[in-house]
């Protein structure tokens, strides 16, 4: 069962929207400034803005003939003020499209005032390049000229030959408000679709009814919508926030059901109508979803022994068990694979292209090493997901557009599921990339076999930290450290050490302990072997940082700046929930030899604080003897998913935590 961790206030299920009587219009044709707009310095509503979005504004129409049937095509025309120099990106505009579409009509312009009359400079059309990203899809660039403090830019397209599918609508976007933003469609009454609108902003214009429309003298219905918001705020990012998008005001259409029109006579002036012939059902369940994606696009390359039986056969000799089967394959397409940053759930070359150019995309990859471990008789499937980029899945939009990535999964000897993205190398077999855990994936063992799976780490990420330090008289400690990692730091530590040294990364990793100290005698185990899921380190240490001597007292900070020195959620509001990321334990045992001729004379009490139900833990113990005092200090993150409305409450709870990090053990002088 799909698991919903989204609060539902999140989104609007617009089965009806209500009829908004006063129409509404903005002046928006192309090249027409107004003196107004030439005039503004900054954005009322946001004056920190670099930039404001005058209006982004869309319409998508469509138009019917008998030899080609239903053709689509929308209208987009954007007007953007720039205030100052942060905000000159925007004049680099990208437009995605498909490769059977067309982008049509293409024309930008800036507006400077200068001396007193207004200058357009107009895009040079030598200037527009288009870039292939896949198969499938393109990138139109340009670079609109002349753009400088309080220039005006423009542009405007439009996009044909669009599949079924309704586009959604963005009113929101990232840092940069809107005044204004529209969107207009006209839908055939033969595409079937449920409307979702999601963030805070409200409609200011509503606006649906159903309407006969006539093409070629043929008539036929048409849903005809109208949706506006004005005075979009910018949508800000805060810290702890995986997916921005799931915030971002938007209104989105799954497609249900198409049906296939016919022709009927009418008796009338226009000759003939289109009416709903047969369905045909789509995205009704995410079992039939799954049962779609495998029959349109993972079944054939998966199953195909063309291009990988000879590499298969390479990378597995020698290998007899099913481990070193999956090992050997996992290292093979992670070594030999190149693959891109574009994500998208749809394969982006055919198996043989991917094969021959050793490179793709994440889904390719996934493809790849499902197919080689089928070719070894390794029982692999796909698993459909959604990255944390992407945003979280909503249980009742069941969509394609859901998911942006497949990655592996394998069922070992013992029935037990393995997850691997292949794309991810050479993070340790058991470790998925913290972009892949986002709740749950879609695991398609066959089409008769749709299931949810829990993208879930096999192994705790863990952290860990022992220090036996012995203090002076004069407040310098120096003994032995030990450290570990498990997970994503082993792989980070191995990353880091590779690119530069062991010293730097050292430096890096404990550059609060080493600020004002030195080491030496850098010592690593399991730092060569990247399937290793730990690494540890050893190096001797001296440090004048921690110790303050103050007549016959020694201050001693015995945390060493592990923690925090300032609290993560210093903000007095928060909008969003909070997410820190993975289940991860960090521990740290320090022993500090007491100096000779010193008792302690006040030392930290243990203490255990929670957060929920035990989803947030921190523990600390003081044990202090004649000769030492000992301070283990233990944090754990079991549930990383925390609503906003507990935010007043977690703030206090890692306030506590900094207060406590701070406490000092007081030694005194017998």
């Amino acid at each position: 069962m799909m698991k919903n961790i989204i609060p539902l206030t999140l989104f609007i299920l617009l089965c009806y929207v209500p009829l908004m009587a006063q129409e509404k219009k903005i002046k928006a044709k192309f090249g027409k400034i107004s003196e107004e707009e030439m005039a503004m310095k900054s954005y009322a509503l946001d004056p920190g803005a670099p930039a404001v979005v005058l209006f982004d504004k869309a319409e998508l129409s469509n138009r019917y003939n008998e030899q080609q049937g239903f053709l689509f095509e929308m209208e987009h025309h954007v007007r953007i003020k720039i205030f100052n120099k942060e905000a000159y990106y925007l004049a680099d505009v990208v437009i995605p499209y498909f490769g059977d579409e067309k982008i049509a009509d293409l024309r930008a312009s800036s507006y400077n005032l200068e001396n007193g009359v207004l200058v357009e400079t107009k895009l040079d059309k030598d200037n527009v390049f288009d870039e292939k990203l896949t198969r499938y899809r393109r990138l139109k660039k340009l670079t609109i000229p002349a753009v400088r403090e309080g220039t005006i830019i423009e542009f405007q397209y439009t996009q044909t030959n669009m599949d079924f599918d309704v586009p959604g609508w963005v009113f929101q976007d990232e840092n940069i408000p809107k005044i204004w933003s529209e969107y207009k469609a006209s839908v055939p009454s033969f595409i079937e679709f449920r409307k979702v609108a999601q963030g805070e902003v409200p409609f200011s214009l509503a606006q649906e009814e159903d309407r006969t429309n006539s093409s070629n003298s043929i008539s036929y219905v048409c849903h005809e919508m109208h949706f506006i918001q004005e005075n979009i705020p910018a949508l800000k990012p805060e810290p702890f926030v995986t997916s921005i998008n799931d915030y971002r005001s938007q209104i989105n259409f799954d497609v249900r059901t198409i049906y296939k029109a016919r022709l009927e006579p009418t008796g009338s002036s226009y000759g003939y109508k289109l009416v709903n012939g047969p369905p045909k059902d789509r995205n009704d369940t995410w079992e039939n979803l799954g049962k779609e994606l495998l029959e349109d696009a993972y079944e054939d390359p998966i199953s195909s022994t063309k291009y990988t039986a000879e590499a298969t056969a390479a990378a597995i000799a020698g290998k007899a068990t099913t481990s070193e089967k999956i090992a050997a394959l996992y290292e093979y397409v992670g070594k030999n694979y190149q693959s891109g940053n574009f994500d998208m759930i749809w394969m982006s070359e055919s198996l043989e292209n991917i094969t021959k150019k050793k490179k793709g995309t994440p889904t390719d990859l996934n493809v790849v090493l499902i197919n080689m471990l089928q070719r070894a008789n390794v029982k692999a499937f796909p698993v459909a997901i959604s990255t944390l980029d992407n945003g979280h899945i909503v249980p009742f939009r069941v969509s394609p557009s859901a998911f942006d990535r497949l990655i592996t999964a394998v069922e070992a000897d013992d029935s037990t599921i393995l997850l691997l993205d292949a794309a991810a190398w050479p993070l340790p077999m058991g470790f998925l990339p913290e972009e892949d855990l986002n709740v749950e994936g879609l695991l398609m063992r066959d089409k008769g076999n749709i299931t949810w799976i829990a993208l879930q780490n096999k192994a705790l990420v863990r952290s860990a930290v022992q220090a036996n330090l012995s203090l002076t008289s004069e407040g310098k400690l120096s003994g032995a450290v030990s450290f570990s990692e498990t997970g994503y730091g082993a792989v980070m530590a191995r990353s880091r050490i590779k690119a530069n040294n062991a010293s730097a990364f050292l430096r890096e990793k404990f550059s609060v302990l080493l600020s004002d100290g030195s080491f030496a005698n850098l010592l690593f185990e399991n730092l060569d072997d990247w399937q290793e899921a730990n690494i540890k380190g050893t190096f001797d240490l001296e440090t004048t940082g921690f110790a303050t001597v103050s007549g016959n007292k020694i201050y001693l900070s015995p945390a060493l700046g592990f923690g925090w020195k300032d609290n993560p959620f210093k903000n007095p509001v928060r909008k969003f929930n909070i997410e820190l990321g993975v289940p991860r334990t960090a521990v740290y045992n320090f022993v500090f030899a007491i100096p000779v001729g010193y008792k302690v004379e006040e030392a930290p009490k243990s203490a255990k604080m929670m957060f929920g139900e035990n989803g947030l833990i921190f523990e600390y113990f003081s044990e202090i003897s004649p000769d030492a005092v000992k301070i283990t200090v233990r944090r754990s993150i079991r549930q990383p998913y925390i609503s906003v409305e507990h935010y007043a409450d977690l703030q206090q709870f890692y306030g506590n935590i900094v207060s406590k990090l701070e406490e000092q053990v007081v030694l005194t002088k017998l």
